[in-house]
């Protein structure tokens, strides 16, 4: 049986903030509210909704001069009625606004610091039917909820080993995640953390997904050499008896082909979500097996072309990588002991 408690030391707050008693309507939610994901080519907008709060989560990229910016935003509901929202960034003065329209989101703000610079400051997103949040089990004998404040405050609240909860899976697997718990009366939101969570069974197959657009890879594309850190640079190491470790994403296919050394391998790019920053991204990878790969994109120096990237195994011990066309600014080094090769 699920133990949920309410937190009574909050309760004041929930009030001053107009968190209870402000649920918008059925008529213009449905009985299931607008708990889900909503998405579109390189943004979603996941929503969970608690009869305590609501955790918003919000990733896009947008046009910023010659690359690509993103936003990547935590964000608590603040008041509530049938059309507009009220949120903000916990610990954050700037407001956000969600107009809750008919047959679309619109989400509004001034100077997020959740973006980068150049945010238009409005993204729409389709209302139809949003993707729904993951179910997971938890594992742990107890997982207590966080409180979405700066300190992310532990609550009273808690759920026990065996419960099922709806969870928002962040690609770039935060800590603690958004998700919410359904009780016989009441729903109960807040994070929780990733670790007490088996959500493995619910992940769906990726293997027949389909590749991301070709314009949405386009600022990813061409080939990146890798660097070797040498002091307090960088250098292209040249081997012995292998070719540069490399990679090339190539848009018109969707392809990216890694190259190892010895041997190389192509994936298919099936996912791009904005990342933690800015100039960060997540690009999901499917093997030829269906084996997915998260590949943790960080721009480092966009004036040089260098790039920062790590995955749990193709990219786990190569990390820095220059586009080709700029690779002439780092000195080549030749790997020692090549005799032995030769002989």
């Amino acid at each position: 049986m699920s133990r949920i408690q309410p937190d009574f030391k909050i309760l004041p707050l929930l009030f001053a903030l107009g968190l209870t008693g402000a649920v918008p309507n059925a008529s213009a939610q449905g009985p299931g509210g607008l708990t889900g994901v909503y998405s579109k080519d390189g943004g979603a907008l996941a929503i969970v909704e608690g009869s305590n709060e609501t955790l918003i989560h919000y990733s896009a990229g947008f046009p910023q001069g010659d690359s690509v910016g993103t936003c990547d935003c935590a964000l608590v509901v603040q008041r509530k009625t049938s059309t507009r929202w009220t949120l903000n960034v916990a610990g954050e003065k700037e407001p956000w606004t969600l107009r809750v329209e008919p047959k679309q989101l619109v989400l509004e703000t001034k100077a997020p610091t959740c973006c980068g610079a150049g945010y238009p400051g409005k993204d729409t997103f389709t209302r139809g039917t949003p993707q729904p949040l993951t179910v997971c089990k938890v594992k742990a004998s107890k997982a207590g909820f966080f409180a979405s404040d700066e300190a992310n405050t532990p609550r009273k609240t808690f759920v026990v080993s065996g419960d099922a909860v709806e969870a928002y899976l962040d690609p770039v697997e935060p800590d603690l995640i958004p998700a919410r718990f359904q009780g016989p009366q009441k729903a109960t939101a807040g994070l929780l953390k990733r670790a007490d969570l088996d959500c493995e069974a619910a992940k769906a197959p990726t293997a027949s997904k389909a590749p991301v657009a070709a314009d949405k890879l386009q600022p990813f594309a061409g080939t990146w050499v890798e660097l070797t850190r040498k002091g307090k640079g960088f250098v292209i190491l040249k081997p012995c008896s292998a070719k540069n470790r490399s990679f090339t994403v190539k848009p018109a296919t969707g392809e990216v082909e890694v190259q190892l050394g010895q041997e190389a391998t192509t994936l298919k790019a099936t996912s791009l979500e904005p990342g933690k920053g800015a100039g960060a991204w997540v690009l999901g990878l499917t093997s030829t097996e269906g084996k997915p790969e998260a590949l943790q994109w960080k721009t480092a120096d966009a004036a040089k072309g260098t790039v920062s990237v790590t995955s749990p195994d193709l990219f786990s011990q190569s990390h820095d990588y220059v586009r080709q066309e700029k690779q002439s600014a780092f000195p080549v080094k030749q790997e020692t002991g090549c005799d032995e090769y030769e002989q």
